[in-house]
């Protein structure tokens, strides 16, 4: 039995990962110093409520390696291999804590993969892990293909207010922004590398939204897998975005809306939308 394992960074509903049998690590957030779980309270809704009435900006932090040693622990007493897939590690130690964890207990079929993604990116990588497991492949064969279909995951969004970005540091850009007009929305995606890049400053939601399609266009869509719409806090937003989706001829699926949590929400902010997908070979 391979036992599959992710961070709550992959923005898995809670009834979704009983269903599919995943394991999922919280990552933590802190709000005005207090600490919280990124499952607190079971609601995605709460923590953006949390974060508006905050006088400071949130604050992620890594799951402890021994928070993995013990869910690491309990898979190998069960006699199971295990492959982990965090979010980016150029977004969190969250992957280094995994690491730590599998040499700490001498854990040799344990495969820890760095999704080099997050939110649905990262959802896309774990949804594969487990059409490889229920096909019967090893967990050294799932972590092998997930290093090479990794690189086919494109992720952008369109952010509504760049203070997230800038007081996070995930950009080095942000800070030039900073000033800008309220109407300007920028468009970030997500390198090969993991990390965050500017891709484009666009005047309103609806630019930035038109700018994610040309995406589609340029690297076009393996329809074998899910597109996702991630939004934060804003499903109406979602919709609107799926509506401009079908329009230009693309299938959706409803069901593929995904809402983003406390781990990405903190550094995006409330009111942001964007899309994850697996590019053609």
């Amino acid at each position: 039995m391979v036992r599959i394992i992710t961070d709550s960074a992959a923005d898995f509903e809670h009834s979704e990962s009983e269903k599919l049998g995943i394991t999922t690590i919280p990552l933590a957030v802190y709000i005005d110093g207090k600490e919280y779980k990124d499952d607190f309270l079971h609601s995605k809704e709460r923590f953006y409520r949390l974060a508006k009435l905050s006088k400071d900006l949130p604050k992620t932090s890594q799951p402890s390696p021994y928070i993995y040693e013990c869910a690491l622990k309990k898979a190998r007493d069960n006699g199971e291999s295990v492959v982990v897939i965090t979010v980016s590690s150029a977004l969190s130690g969250s992957y280094q804590s995994a690491i730590l964890a599998r040499d700490l207990l001498g854990y040799e079929e344990c495969y820890v993969i760095d999704s080099k993604s997050a939110s649905a990116g990262q959802k896309l990588l774990v949804k594969e892990a487990l059409r490889l497991r229920d096909n019967g492949f090893t967990a050294k064969e799932i972590a092998d293909s997930l290093l090479k279909f990794r690189k086919r995951i494109i992720v952008y969004a369109c952010i509504d207010d760049i203070k997230y970005l800038y007081g996070g540091g995930r950009h080095t850009n942000a800070a030039v922004l900073l000033g800008s007009t309220g109407r300007i929305k920028p468009v970030i995606s997500i390198t090969e590398s993991g990390s965050v890049a500017f891709e484009a400053k666009t005047i309103g939601m609806r630019h930035g939204m038109n700018h994610m399609l040309m995406s589609l266009k340029k690297f076009g869509i393996d329809q074998n897998y899910p597109l996702y719409i991630m939004h934060t806090n804003t499903k109406n937003l979602a919709l609107y975005f799926s509506k401009l989706i079908i329009s230009k001829g693309i299938p959706f699926d409803e069901g593929s809306i995904v809402s983003v949590g406390s781990v990405v929400g903190s550094h995006i902010g409330e009111g942001s939308t964007g899309i994850a997908f697996v590019k053609k070979e």
